[in-house]
């Protein structure tokens, strides 16, 4: 009987602590993982340094044409360039594609998402951003779903709940896989000058 008791008790403390785990955020995530302009625009940003044989001419080229490769099909829906100057080595394209929340046999939850992507190669670097993020949820209801700005949804303050200490389950998804997402381009990029794509 004591070893049953002992037993049943040792896995409810397993149980709590997994659920325990699952409510702590990743610091990746976390409060401040979302930057916000002067304005309250979500922008994120990241400066690289070029390799030192390499010329800025020559990065902006590698960079600009691993983007026109990157943001056309199959990895996005739609990205066109928005701006392109070669002389001051600066470009951005806007995208339009799909991010997947959960995806089985009988549901998918998902969202098209649309953002701006721009490089800028200047002073021996080369600078990405990210900005003017929107969300397209539930584009197959009817009345075609609704259009989120960012700055409406995954910010600290509407992604996490009154307390601050857990994402709502509504917004803290988006504010997850946007992260993901920014990440993944970044590094993508950033292997793209190293030459380890």
């Amino acid at each position: 009987m004591k070893k049953a008791l002992l037993t049943i008790v040792g896995l409810l403390l397993t149980v709590f602590a997994v659920a325990r785990g699952l409510n702590e955020q990743d610091p990746k995530y976390g409060k401040g993982a979302v930057p916000e302009d002067e304005n309250g625009n979500v922008y994120f940003s990241q400066t690289v340094k070029i390799p030192d044989n390499m010329s800025e001419d020559i990065c902006y080229e590698i960079l600009l044409n691993w983007a026109k490769g990157r943001f056309a099909m199959p990895y996005a829906q739609a990205g066109r360039i928005l701006n392109e100057d070669a002389q001051a080595r600066r470009f951005i394209f806007h995208v339009d594609q799909t991010i997947v929340f959960k995806s089985t046999a009988f549901v998918a939850d998902e969202s098209k998402i649309s953002y701006n992507f721009s490089v800028a190669v200047k002073n021996g670097s080369f600078t990405m951003t990210m900005t003017d993020i929107r969300y397209r949820y539930e584009e197959g209801r009817e009345g075609g779903g609704k259009i989120f700005p960012a700055e409406d949804w995954i910010t600290d303050k509407e992604a996490y709940n009154r307390k601050g200490t857990k994402f709502l389950k509504s917004t803290g998804k988006f504010r997850i896989k946007t992260i993901d997402l920014k990440d993944l381009l970044f590094q993508k990029a950033v292997d793209a000058v190293s030459g380890n794509l």
